[in-house]
């Protein structure tokens, strides 16, 4: 039997790489690739002149952009500046991308939703944002596909990972704290653990059968759940680990109660990764064993491995 044909190493340029999906990006690709990771510091996705300063003089395959304004609620009060750097900057990357024969991945989110649907959304389902966030990264898509329908558009959602304390750090930290922790009980989705949505990614990009692929993808680890499920699943995993909580059950309130959320977040932005099944063959694992695998991994658990 024939070994595989291996896939030849690609010149990738990841906008936005000291971020934690940007960070992990470049160091699972590189392990193939020519990777080169542009900074906020190197390519400001708000400045056209850093954009065409930074890409121009650049020979390259593939661009990525994880890169992005992703506060949601200072998105909602800065209206100008998360259309410029979520939507205007990356046409400019998708321009100039074209131009050299490049393809170019948008990384976008489960957000561009209303969240009115009672069944987790596939890439058929119309878009509907209801935040400034939402939007600009709704009109980002448009413009990145607008520019060579061959471009590439990937939703994730309740990212975590490597790299960047998010989410499960911070809900253990609070319920190592207090002992009254509330978490939305209504708002419905789907953690993505960073390292299985980079295979994922790695599997559209990079098979050496065919060509890299094209529209919209979602992005998620399997079955959806709440955001008070989520929160338990890390405090729980953090009590069995040995860590000192203090809050053992957290309290389900309605997201609307919420009075820190500026913007309105919908209720559910579950996604169906059914379409990334199909095109390459991988069922995403179930999002508490992602998690878990990642919490005993991390540096918070550090204590506990001693």
């Amino acid at each position: 039997m024939s070994s595989p044909k291996p896939f030849p190493k690609r010149r990738i340029v990841v906008v936005g790489s000291a971020g934690r999906m940007g960070q992990l990006m470049v160091r699972e690709l590189a392990i193939d690739h020519q990777v080169i990771g542009l900074t906020r510091m190197e390519l400001d996705l708000a400045s056209p002149n850093s954009i065409r300063a930074a890409l121009e003089p650049l020979e390259y395959d593939c661009l990525i952009i994880p890169g992005a304004l992703t506060g949601v609620d200072y998105c909602e009060t800065h209206e100008e500046e998360a259309f410029a750097i979520n939507a205007e900057g990356p046409r400019l990357l998708a321009e100039i991308s074209a131009a050299k024969g490049a393809h170019v991945t948008y990384i976008s989110t489960d957000m561009v939703f209303n969240g009115a649907k009672d069944r987790p959304y596939d890439e058929s389902d119309a878009p509907d944002p209801i935040s400034v966030y939402g939007a600009s990264k709704l009109k980002g898509e448009e413009e990145v596909l607008a520019m060579n329908p061959a471009n590439l558009v990937v939703r994730v959602s309740w990212l975590y990972g490597p790299g960047k304390a998010a989410f499960p750090e911070w809900i253990i930290g609070e319920a190592c704290k207090k002992t009254d922790v509330t978490l939305p009980g209504n708002k419905i989705g789907c953690p993505t653990y960073t390292l299985d949505a980079i295979q994922f990614l790695k599997a559209l990009l990079f098979n050496p059968n065919r060509a890299a692929a094209s529209g919209v993808f979602h992005f998620c680890n399997s079955n959806p759940c709440s955001w008070m499920d989520w929160g338990q699943f890390c405090v729980d995993t953090a009590k069995e680990a040995g860590l000192p909580v203090i809050a053992e059950q957290i309290t389900p309130v309605d997201v609307a109660s919420v009075a820190a959320f500026v913007a309105k977040r919908p209720i559910n932005s579950a996604m169906n990764t059914k379409k990334l099944t199909e095109v390459v063959g991988i069922v995403p694992r179930d999002w508490k064993i992602a998690l878990r695998e990642y919490l005993l991994q991390s540096s918070l658990f550090a204590s506990s491995r001693e």
